[in-house]
């Protein structure tokens, strides 16, 4: 058991809430070193990343290792990042994870992300050949910080962590990874078909987006209303348009069917992947294959995702029958408040798309990221499923 207040001082942020039960199963520990030589020695084997990081990164485990109340400070976030919690609940956004003294941040980074896949390789063990491309991805983050900064490190820590964590793999042309649904939503059923409905009071544009912009506010939604005979709520349309009105949707119909209780396994779509109803289905299949076995406890009850891919402005950028809309019609598309603009890092720069939005948004117009998902049975069935833009 850890005393929390003795390691609060080493963090340069508040720990989260989810942090603070964990100090009462923490062994406490502050003489066994934040990587081990076993989970060294497995990096190493498994990435080919040049020995001299490794010897680097041992040089600076053993003076945290010397440094005994800093060393406890950076065992227990190992622990509750990736030993006590789920590995894809490992996010802190802050701009510095941990301080080392003498050590910049991606180098501490490196340190931290090296535990990760230790942990991975020697405890959950995922088949290699499904956890290659993290493996790979440790190589590549890790040298393409290196080479043009002229010392060890690694960028975009979260989603590095998220890569180590034996979580993520890729099936047929989708990553997957499991994640509970969103905290936003829940989605209700009569046994036929599946509503969404809002679940916070949101200010909304004429279109029924949501929006931050007070100038654009035609409605605000009222907060989701659950009694013993009914939801009452805003529903939101699969299109992501938020009606302007609350409705009731009685319990003698409608059940639950997903809540932020409830386990999700969401997709990350790889560049260049064949980006089809068909393709979708396949991975869906092997994905789920593998995970229920991997994680036998987990009942997986959708397929989620947040991403620009799935705004609801992006028909007003591609042309009918677009591979993105086909596949936006085949799932429930929800809005978000953020926006974003044509800086997007994933659209190429230059191309005919990021000018298209451009001119969307000088049109005046705000475009958003998106979140979508597909209840288990229309899931398995990806593409029979079909509503319109």
């Amino acid at each position: 058991m850890l005393d929390i207040n003795a390691v609060k001082g080493f963090f340069p942020y508040d720990l989260p809430e989810a942090f603070l039960p964990l100090a009462e199963t923490f062994d406490g520990d502050a003489t066994k070193p934040l990587v081990s030589d076993e989970e060294f020695a497995a990096v190493e084997s498994a990435t080919g990343v040049d020995h001299a990081c490794f010897d680097f990164l041992k040089e600076m485990n053993a003076k945290l290792l010397a440094d005994t109340e800093r060393n406890l400070a950076a065992r227990f976030l190992r622990y509750c990042l990736f030993e006590a919690r789920k590995p894809w609940e490992n996010e802190i956004w802050a701009p510095v994870l941990f301080e080392i003294p003498g050590y910049q941040t991606p180098s501490v980074d490196l340190l931290f992300v090296t535990a990760a896949l230790g942990y991975t390789l020697t405890v959950r063990k995922p088949p290699a050949d499904l956890n290659a491309e993290n493996t790979g991805a440790y190589r590549g983050y890790t040298m393409s910080f290196t080479v043009p900064n002229g010392y060890w490190g690694i960028g975009e820590r979260n989603w590095n962590l998220l890569c180590a964590g034996g979580c993520m793999f890729l099936f047929n042309t989708l990553k997957f990874q499991p994640e509970q649904f969103s905290r936003d939503y829940i989605a209700i059923t009569d046994g036929k078909e599946y509503r969404t409905l809002l679940i916070g009071g949101f200010d909304a544009d004429k279109d029924g987006a949501l929006t931050a912009d007070a100038s654009r506010v035609a409605f605000r939604t009222a907060p989701l209303e659950e009694t013993e005979e009914a939801f009452i709520g805003h529903e939101v349309l699969p299109n992501a348009r938020v009606k302007d009105t609350a409705e009731v949707f009685p319990k003698s119909v409608w059940k639950l069917a997903l809540s932020h209780k409830d386990a999700a396994l969401g997709i990350h779509i790889p560049p260049n992947s064949e980006y089809s109803p068909e393709q979708h289905r396949k991975s869906i299949l092997l994905a789920l294959d593998f995970y229920r076995n991997f994680y036998p406890d987990m009942e997986f009850k959708a397929i989620a995702c947040y991403s620009w891919l799935y705004s609801a402005q992006n028909k007003h950028l591609f042309p009918e029958g677009s591979r993105i809309l086909e596949i936006e019609k085949c799932v429930h598309l929800c809005p978000i408040v953020s926006t974003m603009d044509e800086t997007l890092m994933f659209i190429r720069k230059g191309s005919s798309l990021q000018t298209r939005l451009a001119e969307f948004r000088a049109a005046g117009n705000e475009y958003h990221p998106g979140y979508m998902y597909s209840p288990l049975e229309e899931a398995v069935e990806f593409g029979k499923y079909r509503h319109e833009l």
